[in-house]
């Protein structure tokens, strides 16, 4: 690998007046320099052409292009991908972040050929640019490196877990070539399928330190549209495991076809039994209270205890305060359960 391979970023971007320009700065902020950045404008009706031709950067691309929605993000991704040169592939959406040291750290792992996929733990932010969750990379080493090539489809296949997260992703150019760019599949973004098809590829590197901030806020598309991605996503990975059934068989002996349908179907029911408190949760998390005392009363209709009877006070009082209660309590209690 020469010192200072090209990186070649992509970004979608929809109406994000908000956050484009504080994405912006924190990709001029990188440490390392040598990138160009591919920004695909989805028809945008704000000022965020605006905002983005204000950087007078040539190693920005900017591309507007007439709407086309969220089922059109994976084919955005492949366009963006067509025009970008360089050796490794970086994400960031347009509401996003990363810490100054993600691209030169992360570049730095590709130490052997068959890595084909890098990445980190993530800091979920609300729109103030607080922290609000932080996810770590899988306890199991075999899954977290896809060690033996393969191993990942434990979490991705059985959970339905997309443990892998946008905006901490450095990609192996030529891997992503040799499965025909980012998969396209109907009702999901690029990432998930995209993963799957390169954990049969080669090893992953995963870096135990912050590589992005994901935004979420109520005008992300991931917020309104969780359910329809989720069922699409258990779609995917039947049609995933038929396609690659000789592949699977051979990585999971312990595990046939009834199972692995076993585990998404207990998966699936318990995500939709609790979708409303989840989401709920995280509306609490970013601000949004009264939403979110409205759908936890959707989830309380279903699941009436005296333990979520407390929990509906707490999201009330949460409203009256204009603070989120309810989720420092709730990790404060699994804090103590794990331990």
């Amino acid at each position: 690998m020469t010192s200072d391979p090209l990186i070649s970023i992509i970004t979608p971007v929809y109406n994000q007046e908000r956050f484009i320009e504080q994405t912006i700065r924190s990709v001029l902020g990188q440490t390392y320099q040598n990138w160009e950045w591919i920004i695909i404008d989805d028809g945008s009706t704000d000022r965020t052409r605006e905002i983005v031709l204000s950087f007078q950067d040539k190693r920005i691309q900017y591309t507007h292009q007439e709407h086309g929605g969220i089922d059109e993000l994976c084919f955005i991704h492949n366009r963006a991908f067509n025009l970008s040169r360089g050796a490794f592939i970086a994400l960031i959406d347009s509401d996003d972040l990363w810490p100054d040291y993600k691209l030169d750290r992360q570049v730095k792992s590709f130490v052997h050929d068959d890595i084909v996929l890098s990445y980190g733990e993530c800091c979920l932010i609300n729109a103030k640019g607080e922290k609000i969750d932080y996810v770590k990379i899988p306890p199991k080493n075999d899954v977290a490196m896809n060690d033996p090539v393969g191993m990942s489809l434990r979490e991705f296949l059985l959970n339905a877990n997309s443990f892998i997260y946008n905006p901490t992703v450095l990609i192996r150019r030529t891997a992503l070539e040799k499965i025909g760019g980012f998969i396209t599949y109907k009702g999901l973004a690029h990432d998930f399928p995209t993963w799957c098809s390169l954990s049969l590829e080669g090893n992953f590197t995963p870096l135990p330190l912050c590589l992005g901030y994901w935004r979420k806020h109520s005008d992300s598309l991931t917020f309104h549209h969780a359910e329809y991605r989720f069922m699409n996503k258990i779609k995917f990975i039947k049609d995933f495991i038929a396609l690659h059934k000789k592949t699977i068989d051979s990585l999971m002996t312990d595990f046939t076809k009834d199972n692995i349908n076993t585990h998404l179907e207990k998966r699936y029911h318990s995500f939709i039994k609790h979708f409303p408190y989840d989401r709920a949760m995280l509306m609490a998390e970013i601000g949004i209270f009264q939403e979110a005392k409205r759908e936890f009363a959707n989830f309380l209709q279903r699941n009436y205890s005296l333990k979520n009877i407390c929990i509906s006070y707490l999201f009330s009082l949460s409203g009256l305060l204009r603070y989120d209660l309810v989720n420092p309590i709730r990790k404060l209690k699994e804090k103590f359960v794990v331990q």
